[in-house]
């Protein structure tokens, strides 16, 4: 079975987030950072308490992912 998946993006801040969810979300107990040779912080991997992946940030995503896929995303969530 396919885990649901939905995406946000913030345009002001051009970072994008994929959400990885199964019947119901789970709670981020970590995040890694992927290094990229010579790129910056860039990508950030959260992770549940069992070390499952539950999203992806992509930081400056207009230069990183489709056009068409960040039109169709979802608004991201106002900052708590």
């Amino acid at each position: 079975m396919m885990p649901n998946l939905r995406m946000s993006y913030d345009r002001e801040s051009d970072v994008a987030y994929l959400m990885l969810n199964d019947e119901a979300p789970r709670k981020v107990d970590a995040s890694r950072i992927c290094d990229e040779v010579g790129d910056p912080v860039q990508t950030i991997l959260d992770m549940d308490e069992r070390g499952r992946l539950t999203g992806i940030e992509v930081r400056n995503a207009s230069s990183r992912l489709p056009e068409r896929l960040l039109r169709e995303a979802e608004p991201a969530p106002p900052p708590k």
